[in-house]
């Protein structure tokens, strides 16, 4: 983790080198098909960085070796999965420019480069302590998360339900505002979205909350004081100063209310999990945080 914070602040400097994997090269390019230039197939002083996997199979491999000052022409096929539609499968042609090539600088790590992470006393050692402390935390909120979205997959699975067409119409268009307020808060652009983008993931949250619903029922559960305080403990260390963070909660009367809700849902899983046959599977951190289930 250091070294990534290392890279997150590294230089680049012009090498008269050849372009290879952790490389930068900046380039122009123009891309054709059968002769005929496409949108979004040209650009000038686009920087790549070689071996991030950005660009299209092949493309990358067609700069590799290359100088600044170099100037050539690649084959390359689209993706059949390609976004664009009109793109998918087609063999294309780029003429690239190769502007310039830079090497990473990486910092030294020193109290310079701890103070940037906002760590004043300690030095290396007090940033290393910090860095482990919100791996950790990281890592309990994944495997929470994990868990939680194996135990509602299976609840889901055993327990076909008929959903009211009316609650999935309403969950769409709270999704439709979602979607607006992450591009631009536009209400009439939400309104146009297709029905068809939001409708699986609609109907499986009416789904998980009217199972949840009768599992809370069941289960006679009410959330927990307990259990409230000691989710807004843990929200509360990401921050520079908890105790304000906790402060802020326990006076806002809707926020305790979300996180009550939050509280009665982990603890309609916890009932769910202790009915579950349930068997522990050794992975590795980043596979745990890169294999994250979709909300």
């Amino acid at each position: 983790m250091i070294e990534t914070l290392r890279k997150q602040q590294a230089s680049w400097t012009d090498v008269e080198e050849a372009a290879e994997d952790g490389k930068r090269v900046t380039i122009d390019f123009t891309g054709s098909i059968d002769g005929e230039e496409f949108e979004g197939g040209k650009a000038e002083n686009f920087p790549l960085e070689m071996g991030a996997g950005r660009m299209i199979p092949g493309f990358e491999d067609g700069i590799q070796g290359k100088t600044a000052g170099m100037e050539f022409e690649i084959d390359v096929n689209f993706p059949e999965d390609y976004h664009a539609e009109n793109l998918k499968g087609k063999a294309a042609k780029f003429l690239i420019k190769v502007i310039k090539v830079e090497a990473r600088e990486l910092p030294e790590i020193n109290d310079e480069f701890v103070a940037k992470f906002g760590v004043a006393e300690g030095g290396v050692d007090a940033l290393k302590a910090e860095v482990r402390k919100n791996m950790e935390r990281e890592l309990k909120q994944a495997i929470k998360n994990r868990i939680k979205e194996q135990a509602l997959d299976g609840l889901v699975k055993e327990n076909d339900i008929d959903v009211p067409a009316a609650l999935i119409d309403q969950e769409i268009g709270a999704l439709r505002q979602q979607a607006a307020q992450r591009f631009g808060g536009n209400p009439e652009a939400a309104a146009q979205l297709p029905r068809e983008l939001f409708e699986e993931q609609a109907k499986r949250r009416v789904v998980v909350g009217l199972l949840l619903g009768e599992v809370i029922k069941s289960e006679e559960l009410e959330a927990s004081d307990e259990k409230v305080k000691e989710l807004i403990s843990e929200m509360a260390t990401a921050y520079e100063d908890p105790s304000e963070v906790i402060a802020y909660y326990e006076q806002n009367e809707q926020m305790m209310n979300n996180m009550r809700n939050v509280a009665l849902e982990e603890q309609a899983i916890d009932a769910i999990l202790a009915k579950a046959q349930v068997s522990d599977k050794e992975v590795s951190f980043n596979e745990l945080m890169n294999q994250q289930p979709a909300a």
